[in-house]
């Protein structure tokens, strides 16, 4: 049986990887999650009206609620032509499966469905809740958020490329905007303008020289600029009027939307024409529900000695698995569970993160393997 769920767990791995699913076109993995979870006689199964697909599995013994989630959207495949394998081939070979979402996330995801659903229910405390959700790639959280306000957790286990070592937390994201307004000109009389992106260099070399935040956890926060742009686009004769640039802000704990934007506002003090804000994320879901909120996701994080962190890392010694634990420096759907509800929350899954969002993306059998392992003893030893 345990040989059985272990060949499906790779099969269902390549499945999913030939299933293209940008950001807000999740419909096909939905229903090939669906099936499986049906295939395994899970207990419930239920896809919400962002198009996330939960499954339940109750244990025959009393417990906590266990959320488990992975997303089932991918970012894009770029330069197909300079990929090893097909970006969305599936193929297996050098005892890999290679293609885009191989690791993110789409082994844990078939590791996940797969492991929680082959427990026998006798072992099982509790219950279980497999979340399959969308649109992480667009907006952390959001997704996940949707699910726990019709199913509450007790604790949660988000399933990202950890290399099957226990993430205890990690960095939250947050995206700035600054705009500068200056006024146009002809460039041949530039005196009589103000050019905007004069404004913008210097306000970004403030923004480069401010203070990074330390966490004891997590490490420092950081600012690294992203996008710079300028009106009119493409550029003429014309003194630029306006200029935006947008920084990826990643943060640490205790860092709120009013803090972040207050430090930016004071940095920039005594710059004319300067504004900031943060930026919006959209999100368009397949079912047809959009969403546009503003790019704020949390940062936090446990220390070892937390009790989830020494429940789980009992659980999977217990199943001769490693122990290791780190803080993630990437933002993901934990930015719901841990950094806004202030659930116990850990990282767990298949791959490593170097792998995630690059050309000949895979991930290894063996992790595959050990992610499925992995689930089933977080499944019990949280359950408790």
């Amino acid at each position: 049986m345990a040989e059985d769920v272990e060949a499906r767990t790779i099969d269902f791995c390549r499945e999913l990887v030939r299933l293209e699913s940008p950001s807000g076109d999740e419909r096909a993995v939905a229903d090939a999650v669906e099936r499986e979870m049906r295939a395994l006689g899970y207990d419930g199964i239920e896809r919400d009206e962002l198009g996330s697909v939960v499954g339940i599995v109750r244990g025959s013994a009393p417990g906590a609620t266990v959320l488990f989630d992975a997303h089932m959207d991918v970012v894009p495949a770029t330069e197909p032509e300079r990929w090893r394998f097909a970006p969305f081939s599936g193929e297996r070979a050098e005892g890999r499966v290679w293609g885009r979402g191989a690791t993110d996330v789409k082994g844990s995801l078939a590791a996940l469905v797969l492991g929680v659903g082959a427990l026998p229910r006798a072992e099982t405390p509790g219950t279980i809740l497999v979340s399959a959700s969308v649109g992480e790639e667009r907006i952390e959280g959001l997704a996940l958020s949707a699910i726990l306000e019709r199913r509450p957790a007790s604790a949660a286990v988000i399933c990202e490329p950890t290399g099957l070592r226990l993430g205890l937390g990690h960095r939250g994201r947050a995206s700035l905007v600054l705009e500068a307004e200056g006024r146009a000109a002809h460039t041949s009389r530039p005196e009589n303008g103000v050019n905007a992106v004069y404004r913008l260099i210097e306000a970004i070399a403030r923004v480069r020289a401010m203070r990074r935040p330390e966490d004891g956890l997590l490490g420092h926060g950081s600012s690294e600029l992203v996008e710079i742009s300028s009106e009119p686009f493409p550029g003429s004769s014309m003194v630029p009027y306006r200029a935006i640039a947008r920084f990826d802000r990643r943060l640490v704990r205790g860092e709120s939307r009013d803090g972040v934007l207050g430090e930016l506002r004071a940095a920039l003090a005594g710059l004319d024409g300067l504004s900031t804000r943060l930026n919006e994320g959209t999100l368009e879901c397949y079912t047809g529900r959009s969403f546009r909120v503003p790019a704020f996701h949390p940062g936090w994080a446990v220390g070892p000695e937390a009790e989830i962190a020494r429940r789980a890392a009992r659980a999977l010694a217990d199943a001769d698995l490693p122990r290791e634990t780190f803080y993630a420096p990437y933002c993901t759907n934990g930015t719901a569970t841990a950094g806004e509800r202030g659930l116990p929350t850990l990282i767990y899954g298949a791959g490593e993160i170097g792998a995630a969002h690059a050309m000949d993306e895979s991930v290894a059998e063996e992790q595959l393997l050990g992610a499925l392992r992995g689930y089933q003893a977080l499944a019990r030893g949280l359950g408790r």
